[in-house]
């Protein structure tokens, strides 16, 4: 039995030995481990990811500091530098430059901060043009589509067999992993069916559609993949305190101002009754009961009052379908992922008189997006969009360049002029052998520059098939940068 804890845990730190510091505090009772030891805990299992190249540790150790997590941690210098310390190592560099700052405004000992600063630079540095230990996501979906057509005759066999549903969702999750680390997904026990979840989250329908752009045909001659969970008006769910039947549940519909969508109130009387939120129970009924797409695309909020609604007012939750179909199901984005996808919004900025040519994107004087919140992020100064899409090896960015004569041509000249040289940017990149790896998501006219947007799935590919668009366009700017303010922008002009 160790004497002298705290004196042990230093003498194998100093002498790099994390496995027996990981070993020795976690066999201590929960009472024996307060902040400072849950700290070391953190920082031995940082540096034995480090030593065996194993990012399974950086993760652990992201747990550990999120269990102690409270005001004065936040406050702390080794608990933000260990935290962005870990995130730094899983390519989650925007999040991991958070904590280094917060490092830096605490007051940290010298070679923490010297430690701090090179991490901190580094993070401006490829955040700036991104790189990933793991691979670029259309490198990740290579793998993934790989692994799957390698087990998609065991799945099969499973599925014959009458396998048990767990055992097949574990052997296809091990093959889609590689893609999507947290993927939320359905498999047919009965045929070869596997539906794909966003889950709420909106940006991985993009991803989804370009991971089925890229099924290998081994796969497609025997599985259907599709997107968004389907519909069950008739469903059942026991969130712990009692079934809960679609037949039981009141809903309230309220039509959206310009008819495009709608909001409900879903009314149970176990909606409240349990430990999980109100609201997050309903919105699991209404996804599973109207289907993931219509709920996405046509309800635009979803709350759960205390108090039940009037009943003439109210549907049966079964029935939610049936009547968002005879009002919606003529629209074109009508369980259409395609045309969901390709939904805009026109957006002006407030011209300024204070900024310069090499400040990027804050020119603009109107544009359009189907990325509202990309676009929004941008101009707040924030990047919680793009450090989701970093996160799967994906990168929000544009183009910025000048189109020759512009500033001299008519104003009715203008804008096809604008429109003839976005246009041929995106066809070369979509056509270029090396640029076929991008979803263009808008474009915008400034005072000094012309943008395009897009979302890159290989950043380097599409940037190499950039290179040699402006090596021949006559013009004398052109720059790439993320969808990051407090990041650098790259020259795309190959100056002579």
């Amino acid at each position: 039995m160790v004497q002298n804890i705290d004196k042990q845990v230093a003498e194998w730190h100093e002498n790099n030995e994390p496995a027996k510091i990981i070993e020795l505090l976690e066999s201590l009772p929960q009472s024996a481990l307060n902040h400072e030891r849950m700290g070391w805990l953190a920082r031995a299992y940082n540096n034995l990811a480090s030593n065996e190249e194993n990012p399974e540790h950086y993760e652990t150790a992201i747990r550990v500091l999120e269990s102690i997590r409270d005001e004065e941690s936040e406050k702390d210098e080794l608990w933000n530098h260990r935290m962005g310390f870990a995130l730094y190592h899983l390519d989650r560099e925007g999040e991991a430059a958070e904590y280094f700052l917060r490092t830096l405004n605490g007051n940290p000992y010298d070679s923490l901060r010297d430690d701090t600063k090179e991490l901190l630079d580094d993070c401006y540095k490829f955040l700036a043009f991104p790189r990933y230990a793991k691979g670029s996501f259309a490198e990740r979906v290579e793998k993934a589509w790989a692994a799957f057509a390698e087990h998609e005759a065991e799945l099969r066999r499973l599925v014959d067999e009458g396998a048990p549903g767990e055992e097949i969702q574990q052997l296809a999750f091990s093959c889609l992993e590689p893609a999507f680390p947290d993927l939320s997904f359905e498999i047919g026990t009965q045929n070869y069916h596997i539906i794909l979840s966003a889950g709420g989250t909106w940006i991985l329908y993009l991803l989804f559609r370009y991971f089925l752009s890229r099924m290998p045909e081994s796969v497609r001659e025997h599985w259907k993949f599709s997107i968004g969970r389907n519909a069950n008006p008739d469903l059942s769910i026991d969130f712990g305190e009692g079934k809960i039947s679609a037949e039981e549940v009141q809903v309230l519909i309220t039509e959206d101002e310009g008819g495009e969508s709608v909001s409900v109130e879903v009314y149970h009387p176990l909606l409240h009754a349990g430990q999980s939120p109100a609201w997050w129970r309903a919105e699991i009924l209404v996804d599973n009961a109207v289907g993931e797409l219509v709920n996405t695309e046509f309800i635009s909020k979803i709350n759960a009052p205390e108090e039940a609604p009037a009943a003439e007012t109210t549907i049966k939750l079964s029935e939610l379908r049936q009547v968002l179909a005879q009002r919606f199901g003529e629209d074109p984005r009508w369980e259409n992922i395609d045309v969901i996808l390709q939904g805009t919004m026109n957006y002006r900025f407030k011209e300024r008189d204070d900024i310069e040519p090499e400040d990027l994107r804050l020119d603009i004087i109107s544009g359009t997006t189907s990325m509202p919140r990309l676009v929004g992020e941008f101009a707040r100064g924030e990047s919680g969009l793009e450090d989701l899409l970093h996160r799967f090896g994906c990168v929000g960015g544009f183009f910025a360049f000048d189109v020759p004569g512009l500033n001299e041509m008519p104003e009715a000249e203008r804008e096809a002029a604008i429109d003839e040289a976005c246009t041929a940017l995106e066809n070369h990149i979509r056509t270029h052998a090396e640029g076929n790896c991008v979803d263009f998501i808008g474009r915008a006219v400034g005072r000094f520059h012309v943008y395009v947007d897009f979302i890159a799935y290989d950043l380097r590919e599409v940037c190499n098939a950039a290179f040699a668009f402006f090596e021949n366009y006559d013009t004398t700017f052109a720059a790439f940068q993320t969808y990051r303010r407090d990041v650098a922008w790259y020259n795309m002009k190959k100056q002579k």
